[in-house]
């Protein structure tokens, strides 16, 4: 068999795996939560490192409801400050607003 004919049946083949593992198991979970009932998943969608321990992020939450999920736009996290955007992240989350950031932190600099 020629390579040329090895093509023409593992690239659908592959492009067909791919499209059916989908960019939620392509990306790293971060956090699971609920919000007036409604369950949802952050995911790190994309991150760039710019050295230092710091990094270039953008999440992606997922609704269970299937709603359209949402993209963050990009933050900056230095992992050795344990910052987001220049503002200390709590080792737990003490107030609603802060909810999932400690899980975030630790999923972006690779502390899980």
């Amino acid at each position: 068999m020629s390579f040329q004919a090895l093509l023409k049946i593992f690239v659908p083949a592959l492009l067909g795996i791919a499209s059916l593992i989908g960019p939620e198991a392509l990306a790293q979970l971060a956090y699971e939560g609920m919000q007036m009932g409604e369950r949802y998943k952050i995911y790190i969608y994309a991150k760039e490192s710019l050295g230092a321990g710091k990094w270039r992020f953008q999440t992606k939450a997922v609704y269970a409801s299937g709603a359209k999920p949402f993209y963050s736009e990009w933050r900056t996290v230095d992992c050795f400050e344990s910052t987001i955007d220049g503002k200390t992240v709590p080792a737990v989350a003490r107030y609603g607003f802060e909810r999932g950031e400690p899980e975030v932190l630790k999923a972006v600099c690779g502390y899980r």
